[in-house]
Protein backbone atom coordinates (compact mmCIF):
# COMPACT_ATOMS: atom_id res chain seq x y z
CA UNK A 1 0.00 0.00 0.00
CA UNK A 2 1.13 3.40 -0.78
CA UNK A 3 1.89 5.61 1.66
CA UNK A 4 0.40 8.49 2.23
CA UNK A 5 0.44 11.71 4.59
CA UNK A 6 -2.21 13.46 7.09
CA UNK A 7 -3.13 16.65 7.10
CA UNK A 8 -1.36 18.98 9.57
CA UNK A 9 -3.27 20.76 12.22
CA UNK A 10 -2.90 23.76 14.07
CA UNK A 11 -4.56 25.92 11.55
CA UNK A 12 -3.27 30.16 11.58
CA UNK A 13 -6.52 32.34 9.92
CA UNK A 14 -5.59 34.04 7.00
CA UNK A 15 -5.51 37.92 6.91
CA UNK A 16 -7.30 37.58 3.66
CA UNK A 17 -8.80 35.43 1.51
CA UNK A 18 -6.67 33.20 -1.02
CA UNK A 19 -6.35 34.21 -4.15
CA UNK A 20 -5.52 31.67 -7.40
CA UNK A 21 -2.81 31.38 -9.65
CA UNK A 22 -2.71 34.60 -12.00
CA UNK A 23 -1.09 34.37 -15.67
CA UNK A 24 -2.17 37.89 -16.27
CA UNK A 25 0.97 40.25 -17.22
CA UNK A 26 2.83 42.13 -14.39
CA UNK A 27 0.69 45.16 -12.91
CA UNK A 28 -2.61 43.19 -13.49
CA UNK A 29 -5.09 43.83 -10.87
CA UNK A 30 -4.71 40.08 -10.40
CA UNK A 31 -1.22 39.86 -9.84
CA UNK A 32 -1.40 42.72 -7.71
CA UNK A 33 -3.58 40.33 -5.57
CA UNK A 34 -1.79 37.64 -5.52
CA UNK A 35 1.55 39.46 -4.68
CA UNK A 36 -0.08 40.92 -1.66
CA UNK A 37 -1.47 37.84 -0.39
CA UNK A 38 1.57 35.82 -1.34
CA UNK A 39 3.63 38.16 1.21
CA UNK A 40 1.64 37.63 3.65
CA UNK A 41 1.56 33.73 3.34
CA UNK A 42 5.41 34.47 3.58
CA UNK A 43 5.06 36.83 7.27
CA UNK A 44 2.52 34.27 8.65
CA UNK A 45 3.98 30.81 8.42
CA UNK A 46 7.64 31.70 6.85
CA UNK A 47 9.56 31.27 10.20
CA UNK A 48 7.87 27.86 10.50
CA UNK A 49 8.85 26.64 6.59
CA UNK A 50 12.46 27.91 7.14
CA UNK A 51 12.55 25.82 10.91
CA UNK A 52 12.13 22.88 8.89
CA UNK A 53 14.47 22.25 5.79
CA UNK A 54 12.00 19.44 4.21
CA UNK A 55 9.48 16.91 4.51
CA UNK A 56 6.74 19.27 5.46
CA UNK A 57 3.24 19.24 5.18
CA UNK A 58 0.84 22.01 3.83
CA UNK A 59 -3.45 22.31 4.95
CA UNK A 60 -4.88 25.28 3.00
CA UNK A 61 -8.66 26.11 3.87
CA UNK A 62 -10.61 28.60 1.53
CA UNK A 63 -13.67 30.07 3.03
CA UNK A 64 -16.35 31.13 0.54
CA UNK A 65 -19.20 33.32 0.86
CA UNK A 66 -22.65 31.39 1.44
CA UNK A 67 -23.91 32.13 -2.20
CA UNK A 68 -20.79 30.97 -3.51
CA UNK A 69 -20.83 27.81 -5.42
CA UNK A 70 -18.45 24.80 -4.49
CA UNK A 71 -18.66 22.81 -7.42
CA UNK A 72 -18.59 25.72 -9.94
CA UNK A 73 -17.02 29.15 -10.67
CA UNK A 74 -13.38 28.26 -11.32
CA UNK A 75 -11.89 27.76 -7.37
CA UNK A 76 -9.77 25.14 -8.15
CA UNK A 77 -7.97 24.11 -5.36
CA UNK A 78 -4.58 23.64 -7.15
CA UNK A 79 -4.94 26.89 -8.58
CA UNK A 80 -4.96 28.19 -5.13
CA UNK A 81 -2.26 25.83 -3.38
CA UNK A 82 0.36 26.17 -6.25
CA UNK A 83 1.58 30.14 -6.19
CA UNK A 84 1.60 29.36 -2.11
CA UNK A 85 3.95 26.13 -2.53
CA UNK A 86 6.01 28.16 -5.28
CA UNK A 87 6.71 31.42 -3.27
CA UNK A 88 7.49 28.96 0.09
CA UNK A 89 9.85 26.36 -2.03
CA UNK A 90 7.65 22.93 -3.51
CA UNK A 91 11.05 21.31 -2.55
CA UNK A 92 10.44 21.17 1.09
CA UNK A 93 6.96 19.77 1.05
CA UNK A 94 6.40 16.11 1.00
CA UNK A 95 2.38 16.48 1.05
CA UNK A 96 0.05 19.73 0.46
CA UNK A 97 -3.85 19.62 0.99
CA UNK A 98 -6.71 21.88 0.43
CA UNK A 99 -10.40 22.31 1.00
CA UNK A 100 -12.91 24.88 0.21
CA UNK A 101 -16.08 25.28 2.29
CA UNK A 102 -18.32 28.08 2.86
CA UNK A 103 -16.79 29.70 6.18
CA UNK A 104 -16.07 33.68 6.81
CA UNK A 105 -12.50 33.06 6.70
CA UNK A 106 -9.56 31.10 5.34
CA UNK A 107 -6.77 29.32 7.53
CA UNK A 108 -3.11 27.70 6.68
CA UNK A 109 -1.17 25.02 8.42
CA UNK A 110 2.48 23.78 8.39
CA UNK A 111 3.56 20.90 9.89
CA UNK A 112 6.02 18.18 9.72
CA UNK A 113 4.75 15.39 6.88
CA UNK A 114 3.34 12.39 9.06
CA UNK A 115 2.39 9.04 7.20
CA UNK A 116 -0.60 7.69 7.57
CA UNK A 117 -0.10 3.97 8.35
CA UNK A 118 -1.42 1.67 5.51
CA UNK A 119 -3.36 4.82 4.15
CA UNK A 120 -6.43 3.44 6.87
CA UNK A 121 -9.19 5.63 4.51
CA UNK A 122 -7.80 4.19 1.34
CA UNK A 123 -7.47 0.63 1.60
CA UNK A 124 -7.26 -1.85 -1.20
CA UNK A 125 -5.68 -1.22 -4.84
CA UNK A 126 -5.61 2.42 -6.34
CA UNK A 127 -8.10 3.36 -8.95
CA UNK A 128 -5.71 4.46 -11.08
CA UNK A 129 -2.15 3.94 -11.63
CA UNK A 130 0.29 5.25 -14.43
CA UNK A 131 3.87 5.52 -15.33
CA UNK A 132 4.41 8.41 -18.12
CA UNK A 133 7.55 7.52 -19.74
CA UNK A 134 7.54 11.07 -22.04
CA UNK A 135 8.09 15.24 -20.96
CA UNK A 136 5.04 16.60 -18.92
CA UNK A 137 4.94 19.20 -20.83
CA UNK A 138 3.95 17.26 -23.85
CA UNK A 139 0.25 16.22 -24.70
CA UNK A 140 1.17 12.82 -24.95
CA UNK A 141 1.82 12.98 -20.76
CA UNK A 142 -1.55 14.55 -20.60
CA UNK A 143 -2.90 11.45 -22.93
CA UNK A 144 -1.29 8.59 -21.07
CA UNK A 145 -3.17 9.47 -17.77
CA UNK A 146 -6.88 10.39 -19.64
CA UNK A 147 -6.02 7.09 -20.81
CA UNK A 148 -5.57 5.12 -17.78
CA UNK A 149 -8.07 7.36 -15.88
CA UNK A 150 -10.84 5.99 -18.96
CA UNK A 151 -9.95 2.50 -18.30
CA UNK A 152 -9.96 2.42 -14.63
CA UNK A 153 -14.12 3.57 -15.29
CA UNK A 154 -14.40 5.54 -12.34
CA UNK A 155 -17.90 5.27 -11.01
CA UNK A 156 -18.55 9.40 -9.38
CA UNK A 157 -22.26 10.19 -10.51
CA UNK A 158 -22.10 13.44 -12.80
CA UNK A 159 -22.31 16.99 -10.68
CA UNK A 160 -21.13 15.53 -7.27
CA UNK A 161 -18.35 16.86 -5.43
CA UNK A 162 -15.19 15.02 -5.16
CA UNK A 163 -12.36 14.02 -3.06
CA UNK A 164 -8.79 13.64 -4.98
CA UNK A 165 -5.93 12.15 -3.88
CA UNK A 166 -2.89 12.11 -5.94
CA UNK A 167 0.46 10.43 -5.33
CA UNK A 168 3.48 11.66 -7.56
CA UNK A 169 6.86 9.09 -7.22
CA UNK A 170 9.03 11.52 -8.75
CA UNK A 171 13.39 11.90 -8.74
CA UNK A 172 13.92 14.38 -6.50
CA UNK A 173 15.77 16.72 -9.06
CA UNK A 174 11.83 17.12 -10.40
CA UNK A 175 9.94 20.20 -9.18
CA UNK A 176 6.92 18.08 -8.34
CA UNK A 177 4.44 20.78 -8.34
CA UNK A 178 4.75 21.61 -11.88
CA UNK A 179 2.67 18.25 -12.49
CA UNK A 180 -0.39 18.87 -10.59
CA UNK A 181 -2.07 20.93 -13.13
CA UNK A 182 -1.51 18.29 -15.96
CA UNK A 183 -2.20 15.79 -14.03
CA UNK A 184 -5.39 16.81 -12.68
CA UNK A 185 -6.47 18.20 -16.64
CA UNK A 186 -5.98 14.77 -17.69
CA UNK A 187 -8.51 13.42 -15.32
CA UNK A 188 -11.53 14.15 -17.68
CA UNK A 189 -13.11 10.74 -17.46
CA UNK A 190 -13.32 10.88 -13.87
CA UNK A 191 -14.49 14.68 -13.53
CA UNK A 192 -16.13 15.26 -16.77
CA UNK A 193 -15.47 17.25 -19.26
CA UNK A 194 -18.22 19.88 -20.82
CA UNK A 195 -16.68 19.47 -24.32
CA UNK A 196 -15.86 16.20 -26.18
CA UNK A 197 -13.27 18.39 -28.35
CA UNK A 198 -11.29 19.79 -25.38
CA UNK A 199 -11.12 16.95 -23.10
CA UNK A 200 -8.02 18.37 -21.14
CA UNK A 201 -10.15 21.29 -19.78
CA UNK A 202 -12.24 18.55 -16.93
CA UNK A 203 -15.06 19.98 -14.52
CA UNK A 204 -11.79 20.02 -12.10
CA UNK A 205 -13.90 22.78 -10.24
CA UNK A 206 -15.83 20.42 -8.52
CA UNK A 207 -13.36 18.95 -6.41
CA UNK A 208 -13.75 20.08 -2.81
CA UNK A 209 -11.30 18.31 -1.00
CA UNK A 210 -7.62 17.66 -1.94
CA UNK A 211 -4.27 15.93 -1.13
CA UNK A 212 -1.18 15.75 -3.35
CA UNK A 213 1.73 13.76 -1.91
CA UNK A 214 5.41 12.83 -3.40
CA UNK A 215 7.05 10.11 -3.25
CA UNK A 216 11.23 10.04 -4.36
CA UNK A 217 12.40 6.99 -6.02
CA UNK A 218 15.83 8.35 -8.14
CA UNK A 219 15.49 5.14 -9.72
CA UNK A 220 12.83 6.67 -12.08
CA UNK A 221 14.81 9.28 -13.42
CA UNK A 222 12.30 11.60 -15.61
CA UNK A 223 9.52 9.09 -15.15
CA UNK A 224 6.73 9.83 -12.99
CA UNK A 225 4.39 6.99 -11.57
CA UNK A 226 1.40 8.99 -11.20
CA UNK A 227 -1.59 7.05 -8.56
CA UNK A 228 -5.05 8.54 -7.88
CA UNK A 229 -7.75 7.56 -5.23
CA UNK A 230 -11.09 9.81 -5.79
CA UNK A 231 -14.86 9.67 -3.97
CA UNK A 232 -17.63 11.35 -3.98
CA UNK A 233 -18.09 13.52 -0.72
Amino acid sequence: MATLFSVPGGELELPERPVVESWDAAGHPGQVRLRAFLDAVVELVGPTVNARASDLALGLAVGLDDGVPLTRGGHDLDNYLFPVVRTLGPERFAAVFARKHHAPSSTIAIGPAVPVDSAADWRGEPPLSVRTEVSASSVAWKAAIHEGCRAARPALPPGVPVELHLRFEVSARRNWSTLWKPAIDALGPLLGSPDPERPYRPHDDRIVSLALHRALDESLGHDVVITAWWRAV
